[in-house]
């Protein structure tokens, strides 16, 4: 079994940058900039997410089967993975581009560019990480690449949440208006995207070689791909391991949402940061984040994935309840919150897709199926439904509580429930994912056990 080597690994890893940029930007800065920017209501605002997010949903288990099913001289992933990248970077721009219209009609300006934008991520997100299957199936090597992976998904994060703030305000001080620095850090970031995704397109051209159709694969009707499309799905669907995951990672993300879209009114109007202090303080999720990244793969090594992951959000749950219910003074306290929300939010990363390649490779060796990108869509899937129910929970919240983007200042009931989005709502999700996490029943040994019966 060849392992991959560091070339491999990093060019590999470069696509997450863009990854997290696209995905972070979203969940960070969506519901704000369309609350306090775009000026429309909270609720209005939620429900543009979880419209968005819901197709999103949809259009994953299409695009996994889809990419499963592509065959050409350039290979199976990385086309598709080019296809989709330009229209990403384009729908960022246009995202944040608060354009001159009534009020009654930016809804749905927003929800037809957001379908544009999801559309655009899944179709590359599925078949890029279906490419990291075809790496390698040894697990520690799988591991270290999937690291390799979050290394850049950190770069991404910074670009994510820590690069907007301070490209608004030093816009806006270059003479720029507010819709205007809002326009071109949207489109910034699409660029950062972009640009980071070509460069694993175009050093991954060995690990996804030309292909012919193989001629078992019939030409199918639409109605017949629809119903294979769906029908896979419920196959897939089937499997222990599946189903245990996609709770974990429906909660685990629905804490990312509430904590991450979340954090900047956090900050603004319960600790009354400025936007630059905010992401400065997000700085911190980043750096801090890079720092585990080392440290998981040595627990991984240690013990497992699932036992690592459990205990990151055990851990982080139980610093949000100090900082919730203890009057810990300022900055211990948002030193303290940015420690919670790097276990509650970053660990996921470094290790979630790892555990679906695990599964892709037991379906592969259990029921002799090659289904890479079904499986890890189903990743994309619950991103997609996180997304959605988070955003529009939190949209409600704010609603009910009074928020008003207008305002500089809050009511008490409205700072009261911004600081519980932020810190109780994610811990009751974070011990849902840990229950699932401890009923998924593939360990180390017993994946090492499964390679081992599969060479015999």
């Amino acid at each position: 079994m060849n392992k991959t080597t560091l070339s491999e690994k990093i060019g590999y890893g470069f696509a997450s940058l863009g990854d997290a940029a696209a995905y972070g930007f979203i969940s960070v800065f969506l519901l704000f900039f369309l609350t306090t920017v775009a000026g429309i209501s909270p609720s209005l605002a939620g429900t543009i997410v979880a419209i968005g997010a819901f197709w999103n949903a949809l259009f994953n288990p299409i695009m996994g089967y889809i990419s499963d099913r592509i065959y050409t001289r350039f290979g199976r992933r990385r086309p598709v993975i080019l296809v989709f990248t330009i229209p990403l970077a384009i729908s960022a721009f246009l995202l944040f581009t608060n354009i001159e219209i009534d009020i009654a009609f930016k809804p749905i300006y927003y929800g037809i560019i957001l379908v544009l934008y999801w559309t655009s991520y899944t179709g590359f997100f599925v078949p890029y990480l279906a490419l990291g299957v075809d790496y390698t199936s040894d697990y520690q090597d799988r591991t270290v690449l999937r690291l390799f992976g979050s290394l850049f998904n950190m770069i991404g994060a910074l670009f994510a949440m820590v690069v907007p703030s301070f490209l608004v305000s030093l816009f806006e001080k270059a003479g720029m208006s507010t819709n205007q620095a809002w326009s071109f850090t949207g489109l910034f970031i699409g660029i950062i995207a972009a640009v980071s995704i070509f460069v694993t397109v175009f050093t991954s051209k060995q690990k996804d070689p030309p292909c012919e159709k193989p001629a078992s694969l019939q030409k199918e009707s639409l109605h017949q791909a629809l119903t294979n499309i769906f029908a896979e799905y419920f196959s897939v669907a089937k499997i222990k391991l599946v189903r245990y995951l996609v709770i974990a990672s429906l909660c685990g993300l629905i804490t990312f949402t509430f904590m991450m879209s979340d954090v900047v009114y956090y900050f603004t109007y319960c600790k009354g940061l400025t936007s630059v202090q905010a992401s400065t303080c997000l700085t911190l999720r980043v750096v801090l984040g890079a720092l585990c990244i080392p440290l998981t793969g040595k627990l991984i090594m240690l013990t497992d994935k699932r036992e690592t992951m459990m205990g990151s959000y055990l851990i982080g749950s139980a610093i949000l309840l100090v900082v919730r219910f203890l009057n810990i003074p300022s900055p211990v306290d948002i030193l303290l919150y940015m420690v919670a929300i790097t276990l509650c939010t970053a660990i996921y990363w470094q290790i979630m897709p790892g555990i679906f390649y695990d599964v892709c490779e037991y379906d592969r060796i259990e029921n002799g199926k090659n289904r890479s990108a079904t499986i890890v869509s189903f990743l994309g899937l619950v991103e997609a439904l996180a997304a959605g129910i988070g955003g529009q929970l939190l949209g409600w919240i704010l609603g009910a509580a009074g928020f008003d983007g207008t305002l500089p200042h809050q009511s008490e009931n409205a700072l009261l429930w911004i600081e519980n989005s932020a810190t109780l709502i994610p811990i009751l999700f974070s011990l849902i994912a840990c229950f699932a996490l401890y009923k998924y029943p593939m360990t180390k040994k017993k994946y090492a056990e499964m390679l081992k019966k599969a060479d015999n």
